[in-house]
């Protein structure tokens, strides 16, 4: 399942909301590598990377100021980032497709969607009071 960024809510961050769109996009662009049997390890590493640096960015904001669930919001970071190193490790150890495409197509836009409407959404609107602006 492709994700569409323009299907889920945007957040009180827009910050986030800017990471989210680009994760929907390296996403969609590393399932049609793989669907078209290209090159695909590198749109994989993009993304992965991205994950990193997202979750990292969002990591910081949370514990500069100092929000309460953030060790519940890393585990859960840390949980998908464990698995995605797997698949990753897994397609580049035996090439198969299969494994890594269900994660993609499946795995992951079920994870960000119900991601998106629970930690992200408190994250945000945490932040939002915090700060003062969208920002």
């Amino acid at each position: 399942m492709t994700i569409v960024f323009r299907d889920h809510p945007l957040l009180a961050q827009d910050f986030m909301n800017e990471e989210h769109e680009a994760f929907a996009d390296l996403l969609n662009e590393a399932e049609q590598a793989l669907l078209m049997g290209g090159q695909a390890l590198p749109y994989l590493q993009r993304l992965y990377q991205h994950c990193v640096s997202h979750f990292a960015h969002e990591e910081e904001e949370m514990r500069h100021y100092h929000f309460g669930p953030y060790p519940v919001h890393k585990q859960e970071h840390d949980r998908v980032l464990g698995m995605f190193r797997q698949q990753l490790l897994d397609f580049e150890t035996t090439g198969n497709v299969a494994p890594v495409l269900e994660f993609l197509l499946e795995t992951i836009p079920d994870w960000f969607g119900q991601h998106l409407k629970t930690m992200d959404r408190v994250t945000a609107q945490f932040l939002f009071q915090q700060k003062g602006d969208a920002a």
